[in-house]
């Protein structure tokens, strides 16, 4: 039983594996077409699932197995198309604006920020964008350690030309505090995240490692 268990393992990496590079192949053409990163987060979602089925209804070993599932086949198809996304977020470098910007409206989602707080950290964000989007292949460049001290630099600087209206938001003690510093970091990122996503695969590096 562990052998075969063994096997549909190693089986279903290569078949995700195999739709990720299918994909991405398409994402590309698709891009060329027009920019991946011009899209909006509905355009983007609605891309990728088209992307996804197209690929997976020409794939015979993947239609064959979603037949057999028969109800369980939308929940598959759900898991599939999220472990596709993990594999090109790593070895599709076209499809990260794309994840990133999914991403982050996800986690908007997630974690709604109140419009008094959005008004504070929206102009931080397009700061951060400005700041940052014109270096981005230049900080590419230097040492992980170089990067994170720029970017912790720009974060500062921007932070700082706002620290008036932080205050007043969140109180002038949260300067004093670095996990609400972090949890303010966090929330800023999420505002970047549909606005610049390719400036936040410069700190996707620098996320806790699971």
């Amino acid at each position: 039983m562990a052998q075969t268990s063994s096997a549909d393992s190693v089986a279903e990496k290569q078949l995700v594996q195999r739709v990720a590079n299918q994909v991405c192949a398409e994402l590309i053409k698709e891009d060329k077409k027009k920019s991946v990163a011009t899209l909006s987060q509905a355009e983007t979602k609605q891309l990728f699932v088209r992307l996804f089925t197209r690929v997976a209804s020409t794939d015979d070993e993947l239609i064959a197995k979603i037949t057999e599932m028969g109800p369980a086949a939308s929940t598959y198809g759900e898991q599939l198309g999220r472990q596709v996304g993990v594999v090109m977020l790593k070895d599709c470098p076209a499809s990260r604006p794309m994840f990133m910007r999914l991403g982050g409206a996800e986690l908007s989602e997630r974690q709604p920020l109140a419009a008094a707080e959005i008004k504070v950290l929206k102009p931080i964000a397009s700061a951060m964008c400005r700041d940052l989007q014109p270096r981005i292949a230049a900080l590419q460049k230097l040492s992980p350690e170089e990067r994170m001290k720029a970017l912790t630099q720009a974060f500062e600087k921007n932070l700082k030309t706002s620290a008036k209206e932080i205050s007043q938001q969140y109180g002038a003690e949260i300067f004093l505090d670095g996990e609400r510093m972090k949890e303010l970091g966090t929330k800023i990122s999420l505002q970047m995240a549909t606005e610049c996503p390719d400036v936040l695969l410069l700190f996707a590096e620098f996320a806790p490692k699971k």
